[in-house]
């Protein structure tokens, strides 16, 4: 039996050149890291391209782009070419004399057959545009599934700057109290103080040091994990560019009349795959209706029991064809097919239901947000204020150790008030950075540093 093949093509959303653009992205970032600067865009990227959680959302664009596909081709007739060769023996009826003959005979037999469907229901016109809307939310879960990653990488990519300036502001401390080591030795050697300052300014130096080592050690953990995110091999000689300032503590208005659910591409894909079970409940119920087929043939044959015809005289003689529509009704289908239709009804409202504790998530997210920028902007003005202090605090203690009428424990209890209000200072600063950075998605859907 020979087939004729027909196939579409569907280029609605280029999920291969897409593929390959991340591929060469990949390639060329993670190739050559040493000594690169990664700004927050080219972090996205490169996650993006070896991603596998991402990858996989352009595999399902991928296989819904076939789905649809094989669902407009069903919409198309079923053509096929028949060519059979045959030998018979024993009694039969001779096809030109309808005589019984009993002779060994051979026989060839050629044709073109055509089946199209007329009418079901609208059935295959309900599940192409099922197919076409799997499409159209497949294409959004890739942006969703985007947009998820470049959150994690935000959080990720100003952990590492937070704790980057954590290590540095350590170094200092630890820098500060070193110097104040050598101003106790030359005391010591002049005779104006005593062994115990000097041991009492080398025990401040160790647990600088140990704060320096804690602080080292969260530097390194939070470059892991966005090196992890980025699915690459941590390099040290990486360095992540510092975020464009901003000015913390800034009023921001939040547009009230904006509705992320409007323009949020998961919502998007969840009212998209609601209307597809709409769709797939139609076609679901179209097995109710009477089922209405054209058939078509066009054939001719060959058979060695007429000798006086050739074998191109008899196929030119046995030239036929015909016509014929078919109905078949169903009797009992509407008891078959109501389970499934339930089916479809309940998955529906799985996906609304889906959609709405998202919508309540994400309205919590909101406000979440909008209360800890206001908290964090507090937090970091009465924090700068704590280190302008405790800097001229410890600048103070500085001098009269100098002139030798403090001790060492206030030198100590200074420069721990300092480094407790830096960090403070630090942590709040990228806090609301991040907050900030919520606000402007949640309130556009897009992303300032992309």
């Amino acid at each position: 039996m020979v087939g004729l093949k027909i196939s579409l093509s569907v280029n609605f959303y280029n999920v291969q050149t897409m593929k390959k653009l991340f591929i060469i992205i990949g390639v060329l970032f993670v190739g050559n890291l040493s000594g690169q600067t990664f700004t927050l865009k080219k972090c996205i990227e490169v996650a993006k391209s070896n991603n596998p959680t991402y990858q996989k959302t352009i595999i399902n664009a991928e296989v819904a782009n076939s789905n649809l596909a094989s669902a407009k081709a069903n919409k198309l007739p079923t053509t096929q070419a028949v060519l059979s060769q045959g030998m018979n023996f024993g009694r039969s009826i001779d096809r030109f004399s309808n005589d019984y003959i009993n002779q060994l005979y051979n026989s060839t037999y050629g044709g073109l057959q055509v089946s199209m469907p007329v009418f079901k229901g609208f059935q295959k016109q309900y599940l192409t545009e099922s197919a076409q809307i799997l499409q159209n939310a497949e294409t959004y879960n890739i942006e969703t599934e985007g947009n998820r990653l470049s959150i994690n990488i935000l959080k990720a990519y100003l952990d590492v700057l937070a704790t980057q300036e954590l290590l540095e502001a350590s170094k200092k401390q630890v820098e500060n109290s070193r110097t104040q080591i050598a101003k106790q030795q030359k005391m010591l050697d002049a005779g104006t103080s005593g062994k115990l300052e000097l041991i009492q300014f080398k025990n401040q130096v160790a647990a600088d040091e140990g704060s320096q080592i804690d602080a080292e050690y969260n530097h390194q953990i939070a470059r892991l994990t966005l090196f992890q995110l980025m699915n690459i091999k941590p390099n040290e000689s990486v360095v992540f560019e510092q975020i464009i300032p901003f000015e913390i503590g800034q009023e921001t208005v939040y547009n009230e009349s904006s509705n992320p659910v409007e323009f949020l591409p998961e919502y998007k894909s969840l009212n998209l795959q609601s209307k597809s079970f709409e769709k797939l409940i139609k076609a679901n119920k179209a097995e109710n209706f009477p089922e209405v087929n054209l058939y078509g043939q066009y054939a001719t044959f060959y058979a060695s029991t007429n000798s006086e015809r050739s074998f191109f005289q008899q196929v030119n003689d046995t030239r036929n064809g015909s016509f014929s529509l078919n109905i078949a009704i169903p009797i009992f289908s509407k008891f078959q097919n109501s389970p499934r239709t339930q089916f479809l009804n309940v998955q529906k409202k799985m996906v609304e239901n889906t959609k709405q504790i998202s919508q309540n998530t994400l309205n919590q997210d909101i406000e979440t947000a909008r209360l800890l920028l206001t908290a964090f902007g507090e937090r970091y003005k009465n924090a700068s204020k704590q280190v302008e202090i405790s800097e001229e605090n410890l600048k103070y203690v500085e001098l009269r150790i100098d002139a030798g009428t403090i001790n060492p424990i206030e030198f100590a209890l200074a420069q721990t008030n300092l480094a407790r209000a830096n960090a403070n200072q630090i942590q709040t600063k990228f806090r609301w950075i991040l907050q900030k950075k919520l606000l402007g998605y949640y309130q556009s859907g897009e992303f300032d540093f992309l």
